[in-house]
């Protein structure tokens, strides 16, 4: 299950997202969360610990989401930031990105777009907790068993990672 924060002070989003995304949310495919600004989406952050990406809006209230987007990276490195703003303006998006923003999608949202960047950011934020447990797991490995054991079980190269 994709666990994704919607951080958006705008109201009527909530209930929209969870009419256009009902299936998934029923398959047990997406489950969501609502933050009406940075400064909660952040305190959810840290009592939910699974989540795996965020829509966030730019302009809100108490802390915008550029901001919240410099608290991200620190809280957590793995995880990635959808900007989904009506200030699709060059400057915004480049801002947004250099802060750590995985994508940019304006608004009015399509949801078919919307979908396949939670789909692929989901992805990647999965093939970074993969590659992390294997780094973990390969240095326990390391740890145990000599290197030349290794080498002949065909696990080379295990200094370079």
């Amino acid at each position: 299950m994709t666990k994704i924060l919607v951080v958006d002070d705008e109201s009527d989003l909530e209930i929209l997202i969870k009419q256009k995304f009902r299936k998934k949310i029923r398959e047990n495919e997406y489950d969501f969360l609502f933050a009406a600004n940075g400064k909660i989406a952040l305190e959810l952050l840290e009592e939910h610990l699974d989540v795996d990406v965020i829509l966030s809006d730019i302009n809100m209230p108490v802390m915008d989401g550029l901001t919240l987007l410099t608290h991200i990276s620190e809280l957590n490195s793995i995880l990635k930031a959808v900007v989904v703003s009506a200030y699709g303006d060059m400057e915004n998006i480049r801002t947004a990105m250099n802060r750590g923003a995985f994508d940019f999608i304006t608004k009015p949202v399509n949801f078919q777009d919307l979908e396949l960047t939670i789909n692929k950011t989901a992805h990647h934020v999965l093939q970074l907790r993969e590659t992390l447990a294997a780094i973990k797991e390969n240095n326990i490995l390391k740890m145990y068993v000599d290197e030349t054991v290794l080498n002949f079980m065909g696990v080379k190269n295990m200094k370079a990672q």
